[in-house]
């Protein structure tokens, strides 16, 4: 409760989450919408056709469109990419009325399909700038999760009671307003925005980055090839679903309906238990576990082949889902730098999506060749095998997680590093370096130039004018800015009063992050003039301390 309350008291994360909530019911409507056209227009071979229309080029041009979420404020790509999907989802209901052609019903679908290809990447790579702590970046995962699996419960819903009532075309109006009310939600959203560097290299340059800070992060190659594995289960799951239902157990065609709602059900049911994963030391695992519970389900089907087991299995699939969008997001969030992250998430969806197209490729061949049953057990047992494969991989990416969280722990201490945002702490803790002091050992003597920002982990050091005592400081206390943060050199000697742990901060990366948030720089000034005031020797010798 005290969590969710604290996400409330920040109206642009409130705005954020209301902006994708509103996003993927525009989604989930707008697909049954333009399912059920293609449908009507030449039956299940044209409904997949036109899927594969709307995810190649999507799929295709998801790592260049996202590329500018990394150039530009986030929330104004976020604002594009609705409001041209809500236009042109709106433009195809008159097509509709007027009976037009349907052909150009498709080219507005693949149209919207395109512009929404960066909302989820620039709306993942937008939250972590919106939270303070990685528990805070956690729970906003878990609301994301949870209103994701509400949408594809309402965004269907809706789409069938306006079927129901009117015509398919009102359902496109309900999708294309949806969108532009995720687009206005976002207009004005007043947040501080991480300077980003002007962009001076090539656009493919860009592009090439993200998929480099991919493969050159194994953490981060973990994270997206589970990502990756489960998207090619879940197209694979896609077709079993239509196979198990029909051929398998011979129910009617309406229970593939059903057996996917479960998924839905048991997705909104694992947001829920997600809130256990906020603070949580095994996040790897878990997403591990997650892809797991993706594929362990379809081997109990292949084993035991009855509806209710079907029914159970579809539910803890959507669990496994949940679990996948929490971890997942939250440990890429942290693990990638923020200048490339749109690019990474980027690089997500197209292998995700792409991913998607060969699982459900593979499916047909392996029920032809093996059967269906022989094929679930299979497929299904991938899943398992890779993550016990890579259980210590998992382990130790874990551990190394959760030190940096410990170290940003320390360091939210300091109170002109407390206000900075996720990814600027990320940043330097990425770049942390550790010093370890003897008793009575001296880090630096006044006069000295300064180029490290310190923060004590354990014991004390005393800080001294001259001889003379002036205070200690122990863990969570932070000192020498000063000679960072104007043209001075170090204006005390600080010695270590015992053993003695710091971390150090490098004087480009603390000016850096400091300069980001105008609270880093209100509590980093009002430090060194508190500071300075207690610089007696040096203001006798008459020498100007700033």
């Amino acid at each position: 409760m005290k969590r969710g309350s604290g996400l409330m008291r920040n109206p642009a994360l409130v705005r954020s989450l209301g902006s994708f909530g509103f996003a993927f019911t525009a989604e989930w409507a707008f697909t049954v919408a333009i399912g059920l056209v293609a449908f009507a227009d030449g039956g299940a071979v044209a409904v997949g056709v036109v899927g594969l229309l709307r995810l190649l080029p999507a799929a295709l041009l998801a790592p260049l469109i996202t590329a500018y979420a990394d150039r530009l404020p986030r929330e104004r790509v976020l604002i594009a990419s609705s409001a041209v999907r809500g236009l042109t989802t709106l433009a195809a209901a008159p097509v509709l009325l007027a009976d037009g052609p349907t052909v150009l019903v498709y080219v507005l679908a693949i149209a919207s399909t395109i512009a929404f290809t960066p909302f989820r990447a620039g709306h993942s790579a937008l939250m972590p700038s919106l939270c303070r702590t990685p528990d805070e970046l956690t729970s906003v995962n878990v609301v994301r999760g949870g209103l994701d699996s509400f949408s594809v419960i309402v965004g269907p819903l809706v789409a069938a009671l306006l079927v129901g009532i009117g015509d398919v075309a009102a359902v496109f109006v309900f999708a294309g307003v949806c969108a532009l009310v995720s687009a206005a939600l976002l207009l004005a959203l007043d947040y501080e925005r991480i300077p980003v560097p002007p962009a001076q290299r090539r656009l493919v340059t860009e592009i090439r980055e993200g998929w480099t800070a991919v493969a050159s992060d194994r953490g981060v190659t973990v994270v997206v090839s589970l990502v990756v594995l489960q998207a090619a289960i879940r197209g694979a799951f896609s077709v079993f679903v239509i196979v198990v239902a029909i051929d398998l157990l011979g129910r009617p065609e309406s229970s593939v309906g059903v057996i996917q709602g479960l998924v839905g059900v048991g997705a909104l049911a694992g947001s829920l238990a997600c809130v256990m994963l906020v603070g949580s030391r095994a996040m790897t695992r878990w997403l591990g576990i997650a892809v797991v519970l993706w594929g362990a389900p379809l081997a109990i089907m292949g084993v035991l082949p009855s509806y209710p087991v079907a029914l159970l299995a579809a539910a803890v699939i959507g669990i496994g889902n949940s679990l996948v969008d929490v971890t997942a997001f939250t440990l890429l969030a942290r693990m990638v730098p923020n200048d490339v992250m749109a690019r990474v998430f980027g690089v997500l969806e197209s292998a995700g999506a792409l991913a998607v197209g060969v699982g459900s490729l593979t499916a047909p061949l392996a029920i032809e060749l093996l059967g269906t049953e022989a094929a679930l057990v299979l497929v299904g047992l991938v899943a398992p095998a890779v993550c016990l494969l890579a259980w210590r991989s998992l382990t130790r990416i874990d551990r190394s997680v959760s030190t940096r969280t410990d170290e940003l722990g320390v360091l939210r201490q300091v109170p002109m590093l407390r206000p900075l945002p996720v990814p600027v702490l990320e940043q330097l803790g990425r770049g942390l370096g550790r010093v370890t002091l003897s008793p009575g050992e001296v880090l630096f003597e006044a006069g000295a130039p300064g180029d490290s920002f310190y923060v004590v982990e354990q014991g004390a050091v005393e800080i001294l004018d001259g001889e003379r005592l002036v205070r200690t400081m122990g863990a969570g206390e932070g000192f020498g800015e000063i000679a960072l943060l104007g043209p001075t050199t170090r204006t005390m000697t600080v010695r270590a009063e015992g053993p003695t742990e710091l971390y150090s901060i490098s004087s480009p990366a603390f000016v850096a992050a400091v300069a980001s948030a105008s609270g880093a720089q209100s509590a980093a000034e009002e430090a060194r003039w508190t500071y300075l005031a207690h610089a007696p020797g040096r203001a006798a010798e008459g020498r100007d301390p700033v």
